[in-house]
This record gives C-alpha cells, structure tokens and sequence, in this order.
C-alpha cells in the first residue's frame, strides 16, 4: 500500500470511530487544571465486558483492571511508527506522575497482530518502554469483541503472511478502576500546526479525571 493510501485508511478509520462515539462522548475544553483539556470523558461510564488476554506466560483478566487506572493502546510489534511513538508517549506521561500516583496506573499494549506477536514477544516489547508496561494478546475471536467495546477497529493490509501491516484505531483509552470505560485521549494541534499527542496536557487530563472520580 502507498503511503497516500495508508494515510487515507488512517484518516478513515479515526473518522468511523469519531462519528460512532460522539454522541456518548463529553467533551471538556476548559483549563487544564481544572478539567480535561484534550481527553474526552463517558458521560456514562460501562463496565469493560468479561475478557482473558495473555500476558507473556498469565493471563490478563477483567479483574486486572480493577484497582487501578489502566491506559490501553491497540496496536502491534510490527508497527514501523504509529505504536512505537505512541508507546514512547505513554512512557513520558508516565514519568510525569508522581510515584505514588505510577502505583495506581498501568499501561498496557493490546496487540492486534496475534499471529506474530507471540506473549512472550510482547512482553518483552513493552517492558522495553518501561518494565512496568504490559503487553497482552488473543486469538481474534477474543480481541475482536474485546476492541470493538472500547469503539477500536482494526484490521490486515496486505497478503503476505509475514510481511504486511495492521491498520488500527491509534488513540489512547482510559479504564478507571472501577474496570469501567472513563475516557479517551486524543491528539491535538500542536504550535507547528502537526497533530501529536502532548504528553504535558495528557498528564494534566488524567490528574483532573482522577480528582473527579476521587469526588
């Protein structure tokens, strides 16, 4: 696939999971520390559907969700830059909070290339961003429900068994610990007029998420 066609996949697939969830979605726009600024908040908050996802040589469960904030990205080992920074951007945010805070906060990547990305793989992968981070998997009758929940799609490009790309949903989804779908993160507009995620104001919006919900 050109590079005009994959952008066009991106551009279309963030266009379906936006149209599909705004109507649940409340936006904040107002000052950082007060509310969020760049996430997006359930006005009503569902509890994530049972689920068991590998976890290197465990399994990750719905229970494991609870107790703690879990930042979930869907995406793969395989990705040549879309996962890689966003992973990158989960490490800085996570370096941003204080210790205490990193202690009720897990990161987690969702691989939606199973057929290459072995547990075991992609533990280590994440673990590579920071030894704290996860790395879970499942067969595709598992992860397919399991991403829809969240309004994730993705899906192959390409018919080499061993060479081909995944395009998937490439936000940032927010479970509280409650094991309840909270809220979403977002690019935005950077002063150089590129969209990025801004791991500053991303560290803001979970502060003031996690305030509101301690309320």
């Amino acid at each position: 696939m050109n590079y005009l066609k994959q952008t066009l996949v991106i551009v279309l697939i963030t266009a379906v999971v936006t149209l599909s969830g705004v109507a649940g979605y409340q936006y904040f726009s107002g000052g950082a520390s007060a509310e969020p600024k760049d996430a997006m908040v359930f006005p009503k908050k569902n509890q994530v559907n049972s689920f068991a996802l590998a976890k290197g040589d465990n399994t990750f469960t719905d229970n494991d969700l609870k107790g703690k904030w879990s930042f979930l990205f869907f995406g793969y080992t395989y990705c040549p830059d879309v996962c890689p920074v966003t992973m990158a951007v989960m490490r800085d945010v996570y370096a941003k909070l204080e210790p205490e805070v990193q202690q009720q906060v897990q990161v987690v990547l969702v691989s939606v290339d199973p057929e290459r990305d072995s547990p075991q793989h992609l533990q280590k992968y994440a673990q590579g961003f920071h030894p704290e981070f996860i790395g879970v998997t499942a067969e595709h009758t598992m992860l397919e429900p399991f991403a829809k929940q969240f309004g994730a799609i993705y899906f192959k490009n390409g018919d080499d068994p061993q060479d081909y790309l995944v395009d998937h949903t490439a936000k940032i989804f927010l479970v509280d610990p409650d094991g309840k779908r909270h809220a979403i993160f977002d690019k935005s507009l950077d002063e150089g007029g590129a969209y990025r995620f801004n791991e500053q104001q991303m560290a803001l919006d979970f502060m003031a998420i996690r305030s509101a919900h301690l309320r």
